[in-house]
Formats: structure tokens, C-alpha cells, sequence
């Protein structure tokens, strides 16, 4: 499959990542790889009894959705005016399935994500019974359970840092743009990283490593771990707060928060 990368700029400063320690790490639940130019997409859950994946995506756009093979299963487009789509699926998935959805664009630049199959959400029925001598009564509960996540689904947006020693930084990430970072010392800022291209691989839902690659072939990987949707640390690839530096910033412990 081709795939038109446009990126600009280069990579000044890669992470510098220290620390040490142990965590045992799950299998990545999601990965996406976002390109400077890339059409923008959103998937709705996907559940063992789902007959349709649906979400939104750039207008226009063709939206394919392929088996763990690589075998595409299913195809649509997304409405010209709102983006939303509907691609109708052969057959229910089992839960635990992974299915490959892409939204390509008529430039021959695509985005994708990896989502998986999830059981169906069931209820649970208890009855209860009362008899007298007089009437038998019986009363049905339904009870619900769910859940939300505490991290986002994917890093797209501005994130600010704390200060530390004077300097702040910045993450942008953007499917139009790529992935941009900025230090700020005072009113002085530098572009560190300029429209990369980045790929996000979530080892757990709070826990991603994230690869980025500039024009030239300059490369850099920095891991981050949230505790609420709207806010990350850096950490080592054991998922252990580490002391980073970006740029000319100093080394420390940095908080993001979304803007």
C-alpha cells in the first residue's frame, strides 16, 4: 500500500530519557501512525454483536475496514458535507478481534487506526418472588454497568508543560500538521520539531510510546503516561516518571496538560 509522506523541517534535539525500574507491560490495544496531510478519523466502539463500524472522518474520504490479515472485509465513504460513514460489515466479529479501519484520501495519503472487538455489554435480570395466602406479586431489576475511559483515544491537541527552572514546552499534535514541539524560556521560544510524522502505540490505555521522524530521517521516541484525559508525564519505556529534556530545556519532571 503507498503511502505520500509530506514533511518539512528537520529534528534539532531528541529526548533525553533517563531512569531505571520495572513494570510488566500488556499488549498494545491500539496503533496509529499520523503523516503531516493526513485525513482525520474517528471510530465509534466496536462491539461482538455490532453489525457496522461507524465514526467520522475528513469529507469525502474513503473509509475501508480490514481483517488481521490485512484482507480488506469492508469499504464506504464518508459523507461529503458531515464526514460521518457507516461501512456495513460482512458478519459479527468475536470480541477480542482486530480490525485495521482506514480513511484514505484522493491525494494518496491515509490514517488508520487498529480497533478491537469488544463483548457486548449484558444485563443482568434478577426476580424476585413474593407469595401470600392472598396474591403472588414478582418484580424484574435490570441493572446496567458502565464504564469511561480516563485517557483519551487518541493525542491530538495543543499540551502545555509545567515550568521548570523558568523553561515550559509544548506538544501539538495534529493530523494536518504532524506532531510540533516548542520550548519557551521567558518570552523566547524555539520550534524544537517541525510537522513530523508520528505514530502512536498504546501498550495500555494509559501507557503509549510515541515514534517520531523528520525530513532527513531523524528519529525520536518518548513515551507518555496519562492519569486523566487531559493530563500526561513523561516516562521511560518501563512506564517510570524520568527526568526528559527537549531541546536546550533543562532536565527535570515535565506535567502536560491540554489546553
Amino acid at each position: 500500500m503507498k503511502k505520500l509522506v509530506v514533511l518539512s523541517g528537520s529534528l534539532i534535539a531528541a529526548f533525553s530519557l533517563l531512569g531505571a525500574g520495572a513494570m510488566t507491560q500488556t499488549q498494545a490495544s491500539a496503533k496509529t501512525t499520523v503523516v503531516a496531510g493526513s485525513p482525520s478519523l474517528s471510530i465509534n466502539k466496536i462491539y461482538s454483536s455490532s453489525t457496522s463500524v461507524s465514526g467520522k472522518a475528513s469529507k469525502g474520504v474513503k473509509i475501508t475496514v480490514e481483517n488481521s490479515k490485512k484482507k480488506q472485509i469492508a469499504s464506504s465513504t464518508a459523507s461529503k458535507t458531515t464526514g460521518k460513514y457507516t461501512v456495513k460489515l460482512p458478519a459479527k466479529q468475536k470480541a477480542g478481534t482486530k480490525l485495521y479501519v482506514y480513511a484514505k484520501a484522493s491525494n494518496g495519503h491515509y490514517f488508520y487506526r487498529i480497533m478491537t472487538v469488544q463483548a457486548t455489554a449484558s444485563s443482568k435480570t434478577t426476580t424476585k418472588k413474593t407469595t401470600s395466602t392472598k396474591k403472588t406479586t414478582s418484580s424484574k431489576t435490570t441493572s446496567k454497568t458502565t464504564s469511561k475511559s480516563n485517557t483519551p483515544s487518541t493525542p491530538t491537541g495543543t499540551w502545555k508543560s509545567t515550568s521548570n527552572k523558568g523553561w515550559t514546552m509544548k506538544f501539538t499534535f495534529s493530523q494536518k500538521t504532524g506532531l510540533n514541539e516548542y520550548t519557551y524560556q521567558g518570552k523566547k521560544s524555539t520550534h524544537v520539531l517541525k510537522n513530523a510524522r508520528y505514530s502512536v502505540d498504546a501498550k495500555t490505555p494509559s501507557f503509549w510510546k510515541i515514534s517520531a521522524s523528520a525530513k532527513g530521517g531523524a528519529k525520536a521516541t518518548f513515551y507518555m503516561r496519562f492519569s486523566s484525559k487531559k493530563q500526561f508525564v513523561l516516562v521511560n519505556s518501563k512506564n517510570q516518571v524520568i527526568n526528559t529534556s527537549v531541546g536546550k530545556a533543562p532536565a527535570g519532571h515535565y506535567t502536560f496538560k491540554l489546553q
